[in-house]
């Protein structure tokens, strides 16, 4: 892959992170060449990559779906990036574009060491923030399981309110659904 040719990367920034949507390239060099994909966002490597919920299969959706539609860039996966420390802290992102409705459902996950800090805060609420910039996004939801408290912490800091609760047969646990919806009003 000829990184020179690589398309113009998607950021945005919060007061202590740096958020980098994962487009078709670096979804997939993430896969295949860990030491490139550190070196195309500019961060030093980091050995405990990736974080708990984006595990291999998880990539790999990622990757597939860029690869099938790469005007979605910023549809998926943002890898959320320390400024200070130039290192990765984890993701966020969201599981597709908005739906007929204009939902989009969000999820995170933070490296073990950067948990408790409010840094998954900031990062769902910049990821808020540019959905909402979005005029046919309407609301987004979350889905955590039950025993997920610090999870439901980031939510509700977050302005998401918990929904209703369900029981997930394949894992064998409750799941929460929360909900969001954007302050239109803002100036």
């Amino acid at each position: 892959m000829d990184y020179t040719l690589m398309p113009k990367l998607i950021e945005i920034a919060s007061p202590r992170l740096r958020l980098v949507a994962l487009n078709q390239e670096l979804a997939t060099t993430q896969l295949e060449d860990r030491a490139a994909f550190f070196r195309l966002l500019g961060v030093d490597p980091e050995p405990a990559w990736p974080p708990e919920l984006m595990d291999q299969q998880t990539m790999e959706w990622t990757r597939d779906r860029l690869r099938a539609s790469p005007a979605d860039t910023g549809w998926y996966s943002w890898i959320y990036i320390s400024p200070v420390m130039n290192r990765l802290l984890g993701t966020g992102g969201f599981k597709g574009a908005p739906d007929a409705d204009g939902a989009v459902e969000i999820g995170y996950s933070m490296l073990t060491s950067y948990r408790e800090q409010g840094l998954a805060t900031e990062g769902v609420m910049a990821l808020l923030d540019w959905a909402y910039t979005h005029e046919r996004v309407t609301s987004v939801v979350a889905h955590t399981r039950d025993d997920r408290d610090a999870s439901h912490r980031v939510l509700e800091k977050a302005g998401f309110v918990q929904g209703e609760t369900r029981c997930s047969d394949d894992a064998g646990h409750d799941v929460i659904a929360w909900h969001h919806t954007p302050n239109r009003s803002k100036p």
